[in-house]
């Protein structure tokens, strides 16, 4: 596993064995927006209450197990400051401990000695001198630390570290495995604890596998204490060894009281576990000497392979086994997320078939555990309930999950959790009206801020709910609930499934502002209280207006919400070849903002309504704009975070037909009707889209031909020259 510099100093000197004894640990790696543990899952493992094996909660998305090592590390500085208490501060020996130079320690050794005056640069003023009582002990400690800096030189059997500097590939010598085991033998029983353990890392690195485990059998009581962590680091390494020994019986068995017993390294245990075979297995267990031993087997085996499985047979051999709870709540995470996709697509009714399935075996374990007075009898409800409450029985999820909070109270991930899934059991048997909306509105808000589930709970009963209101025709309810449900978008053109959005309608957003405004009741709140905002809604509004022509309607629409800023580009800007990357460079700096626009667009129109050349050239302005807002256009940000964005530019096409009909100047009726060429060929781009959204049928040439035909006209015209010479599609046309 990989550790930073600081951790992996603290581990030689704390006996942390988070090296890579069976392995290096795998990540796993993916990329893209997908549907995590945390969003497939309600019930939240952390109502166990032990955050140090938070890495061994179930999650099919990481390859082994995590949170050990930072876990592990812990003890270091306690151990130390334990035995030094008196001779140096703290922070002082930390700095010794962790940033000495091997010169440096020579050095402070030296001096502690009375064999050198001078303290080394840096540690002048540290307190290590201020104790003369202390010196012996303080200059025992040094030369722990010289033995431990220099056994962990060897101590990984990679070529390289972590920066890619060339690490040492020779086995530690004999001297150091000497200097150890002589230590190892001090009347300072702390120290004589921390030179063993250094023993058996040099025998460990030396590839002495039957040497280490012989060491470790030999000195249990050495290893044993006083510090717990060294001498449950200590079986690691035994364990290791084992298994590169060939070992696997023994080895899983010291795996399995190391998870079992020392939380710190439970998730490196559970990594190193592997019962290969049958046999291996077989003799795993009749190695174990007791069913206490026997059931720490089988709960790493249910944790690496079969929980249910894991449960039967730890049950049959203790019925009230501590072993159980990890186990239920890994294996309700692993039921719970089969029904549905980690990209959120639909199930396989297989998989369905497989949940339900799985929730009636957990179900029965839960209450087989309360029946029978067993292990964590509130955890054994708060899981029935839960049960009960996916199964759409809110009677017994309301019995269960009252009892189990009753069993534990002022416990806030309890608590949480029991709301957590009577929400559920509500939204399964909803009845739309004031009893049920107020009680669950009142059970979502008392949900404690830290539970680690409240995302996923909220996204899967507005979900339920939306469907229920949509079917109920409350159109609006059911799209603040969960936006898009009135109206499924295609992923592919970001478009709505139907063939007009309600989206497009004036009324429905105005409903949707009103309703927005609605916040009488808790469910009010709850409804409209993390959907769409009421300034977001007037934005989409204004846009829509502005989208159905009504320009001054639009003008005061903006002018009433806060812009949020520069459109970033010039929107009256065209050329023969659209490029919206290089509008947005060369006129980043523009003032155009929506509400300057809209308000633009509101004069043009007064003056696109007259006649003349200067109505011709207001009409051509309006069109521009217009055709700039749209998908195709460089100022497509003006209908960005609203629900408008649209790649239909028939309202464009028609203000440059108006401009091309006004004017008599045959250069600017070029220019107009190559516009409208523009603006048809976007409509056609759309209407294939709509029509096929995925992009696998056979592509079609779309050839604006109404507008391009009216261009062809023009071929006496300074503009019509240009048009040939950068538009390789026009003079393609014309050639046909």
């Amino acid at each position: 596993m990989a550790r930073f510099a600081r951790v992996a100093l603290g581990a030689s000197f704390a006996a942390l064995a988070c090296v890579a004894i069976l392995g290096e640990q795998a990540q796993a790696c993916g990329g893209g927006d997908f549907y995590g543990i945390t969003e497939l899952t309600t019930f939240d493992p952390k109502v166990l209450g032990d955050p140090i094996n938070d890495g061994l909660y179930y999650d099919p998305f990481i390859a082994g197990y995590q949170g050990a090592c930072e876990a592990c590390a812990n003890p270091v500085l306690a151990d130390w400051n334990g035995y030094l208490k008196g001779a140096i501060l703290p922070a002082d020996w930390e700095k010794i401990l962790y940033q000495a130079t091997p010169s440096e320690l020579t050095a402070i050794g030296q001096k502690l000695a009375g064999k050198a005056k001078a303290a080394p640069k840096g540690y002048e003023q540290s307190s290590i001198w201020k104790t003369p009582a202390a010196a012996d002990k303080l200059r025992g400690a040094i030369e722990f630390v010289q033995l431990a800096r220099e056994v962990e030189g060897f101590s990984s059997f990679e070529a390289y570290d972590a920066d890619g500097n060339a690490k040492p590939t020779s086995a530690p010598p004999d001297d150091l495995l000497a200097t150890a085991r002589a230590g190892s033998k001090s009347k300072d029983r702390f120290l004589a604890q921390r030179y063993a353990f250094q023993a058996v890392r040099v025998l460990f690195y030396r590839r002495d596998w039957a040497g280490t485990v012989a060491f470790v059998d030999k000195n249990a009581s050495l290893l044993a204490s006083p510090s717990d962590d060294l001498a449950w680091n200590a079986r690691l390494y035994a364990a290791g060894a084992l298994s590169r020994d060939g070992k696997r019986a023994r080895a899983n068995l010291e795996l399995a009281r190391i998870h079992a017993n020392y939380p710190p390294l439970s998730a490196t245990a559970a990594n190193d576990f592997r019962p290969a075979e049958e046999t291996d297995w077989r003799a795993s267990l009749k190695l174990a000497k007791t069913a206490r031993e026997k059931t720490e087997l089988w709960r790493l085996v249910g944790i690496k392979n079969d929980g249910v499985v894991a449960m039967q047979e730890i049950l049959k051999l203790d019925p009230k086994s501590p072993l159980i709870g990890l186990l239920l709540v890994r294996e309700l995470a692993h039921a719970e997320s089969r029904g549905m996709g980690m990209w959120g697509e639909k199930p396989e009714p297989s998989e369905l078939e497989a949940q339900k399935k799985a929730y009636a075996t957990l179900e029965k374990i839960a209450l087989d555990q309360i029946a029978r007075g067993g292990d964590k009898p509130w955890l054994m409800e708060l899981v029935a309930g839960h049960i009960a409450a996916k199964r759409g029985d809110l009677a017994a999820a309301r019995a269960h999950l009252g009892r189990a909070t009753a069993a534990k109270p002022g416990d806030a991930a309890v608590a949480s959790q029991a709301k957590a899934s009577l929400a559920l059991a509500l939204v399964a048997n909803w009845k739309i009206g004031p009893a049920y909306e107020q009680e669950l509105a009142t059970t979502v808000a008392g949900l404690d801020p830290s539970f680690g589930r409240a995302d996923s709970v909220r996204s899967a009963i507005r979900s339920q709910l939306a469907g229920i209101y949509a079917k109920a025709g409350q159109i609006v309810d059911a799209e603040f609930l969960l936006p898009g449900t009135v109206e499924p978008y295609d992923p592919y053109s970001s478009r709505p499934t139907g063939a007009k959005s309600k989206w497009d309608d004036v009324g429905f957003i105005q409903q949707m502002i009103t309703r927005a405004g609605k916040t009488t009741t808790p469910f009010d709140k709850f409804v409209v209280g993390s959907s769409f905002t009421i300034a977001g809604l007037q934005q989409d509004l204004a846009s829509r207006y502005l989208l159905d022509g009504d320009f001054a309607t639009a003008a005061k629409g903006f002018a009433a919400v806060a812009d949020p800023g520069r459109l970033g580009t010039d929107p009256f800007v065209m050329h023969v070849v659209d490029c919206h990357d290089c509008d947005h460079d060369k006129y980043a700096n523009a003032s155009w903002t929506r509400a300057s626009l809209a308000k633009k667009l509101a004069e043009l129109e007064k003056t696109a309504k007259g006649n003349g050349e200067a109505a011709a050239q207001a009409a051509m302005q309006l069109g521009s704009a217009l055709y700039n807002i749209s998908y195709h256009g460089n100022a497509r940000t003006f209908l960005e975070n609203t629900h408008q964005v649209t790649g239909d530019t028939s309202l464009a096409l028609r203000w440059y037909k108006r401009a091309y009909e006004l004017s008599k100047n045959r250069d600017f009726k070029a220019r107009a009707a190559y516009y409208a060429a523009k603006a048809e060929l976007g409509n056609l781009i759309t209407q294939a889209e709509t029509a096929n959204p995925d992009g696998t049928g056979t592509p079609q040439p779309l050839v604006p031909t109404t507008w391009f035909a009216v261009l062809k006209q023009y071929n006496d015209t300074k503009y019509y020259r240009q048009v040939l010479r950068e538009c390789g599609y026009f003079s393609d046309w014309l050639k046909h």
